[in-house]
């Protein structure tokens, strides 16, 4: 993870998630030297689709306006370091094989990796992870098996749209089961929060989906605003996967929303310095939907109990484990498939 200082506003950054080394990182915490797994590079590979030097990038980006802030996101990509772009073998997509596991629960607390095998696929279980196959609208039924309340809780909804409908309709595996705006609504979150609880919650840039979160979902969950922002998606080169569309919202975009949000009933002001980042970049996985770890970031935020050495953390419709997680959806292992993991020594 790396803070950009933003060159309008001292007080103002933006935060890069190294994505694969986050999760890497995470997954060999507290594990001796065993053997250990670390996602394959190839997932987190995009290649630029044309090649241009900096001048040229700076050129390109000036010709649109950002109406968000006096700072261009410029200012921020220019502060990475620069990445050599190697040809790499395009890796097997995975992912989009059947998934089918029936509805089960785990953990592992071992100290070290642990493994669940199927008749057709094997899947990893890192330490410190917990994780319950089931759809996440059947919450309130899990409700006696979870903890009365967690420290951070992340949630990306499948939110209706035409992307994911078209997946569908191409391979019905590619695309997961899209709930409406009151399935959300009724989701039990206002008893798993506590008056210190940090949610933050994935949206699209559908204008519908923004109101709604905003306006009903936030609400009828019992919490209240604390920051919006936006998470910018780079290649490889670290360079926006596409251009900046600002007089057309409805074509794509390289980025998407975040929320970060409270108890209701909190003034918040544990987490009003989350309020000085400005952006989010990450180069994102290529697999869709898998989002970059937020732990890192939150933690230093936190108000845990006095005797906590850990927080207490919930993930709804996860698709990879995390440790210090409890993590709950119809594909909670699916990313945990050991094809997608090179498996390496780990030497103090």
């Amino acid at each position: 993870m790396q803070k950009l200082k933003s060159k309008q506003n001292d007080k103002k950054h933006t935060i890069f998630l190294n994505h694969r080394q986050l999760i890497n990182k995470a997954y060999a915490a507290g594990v001796p030297n065993y053997e250990i797994y670390e996602l394959k590079s190839q997932l987190f590979h995009f290649q630029p689709k044309i090649a241009q030097d900096l001048k040229k990038r700076k050129r390109k980006l000036n010709e649109v306006e950002n109406n968000e802030s006096e700072d261009t996101i410029l200012n921020y990509l220019e502060q990475l370091s620069d990445v050599k772009v190697d040809n790499m073998s395009p890796l097997p997509r995975y992912w989009e094989e059947k998934y089918g596991l029936p509805q089960m629960h785990g953990s592992n607390m071992s100290g070290q990796f642990q493994k669940y095998q199927t008749e057709e696929k094997t899947f990893i279980i890192p330490h410190a992870t917990r994780f319950y196959n089931n759809n996440v609208d059947q919450l309130t039924t899990l409700l006696p098996q979870l903890l009365p309340s967690y420290d951070i809780i992340v949630i990306d909804p499948p939110w209706r749209n035409k992307y994911i409908r078209r997946l569908k309709r191409i391979k019905h595996e590619l695309g997961y089961a899209m709930m409406d705006n009151e399935q959300l609504a009724l989701l039990p979150l206002n008893q798993l929060t506590h008056e210190r609880t940090l949610v933050a919650i994935w949206c699209t840039n559908s204008n519908l989906h923004q109101t709604m979160l905003e306006t009903e979902l936030l609400p009828r969950w019992q919490l209240r605003l604390l920051h919006k922002l936006r998470w910018y998606k780079l290649n490889t080169a670290h360079r926006l996967i596409c251009k900046l569309n600002q007089t057309d919202a409805t074509q794509k975009q390289p980025y998407e929303h975040l929320y970060l949000a409270c108890h209701a009933q909190s003034d918040g002001a544990y987490a009003a310095d989350l309020q000085q980042t400005e952006f989010l970049l990450s180069v994102p996985s290529i697999v869709h939907s898998h989002k970059p770890p937020l732990l890192d970031w939150l933690r230093p935020h936190l108000q845990l109990e006095q005797d906590q050495v850990e927080p207490n953390c919930l993930e709804l419709f996860a698709r990879y484990l995390q440790p210090q997680f409890t993590s709950i959806g119809i594909e909670v292992l699916k990313l945990m498939d050991e094809r997608l993991y090179d498996q390496v020594i780990k030497r103090s």
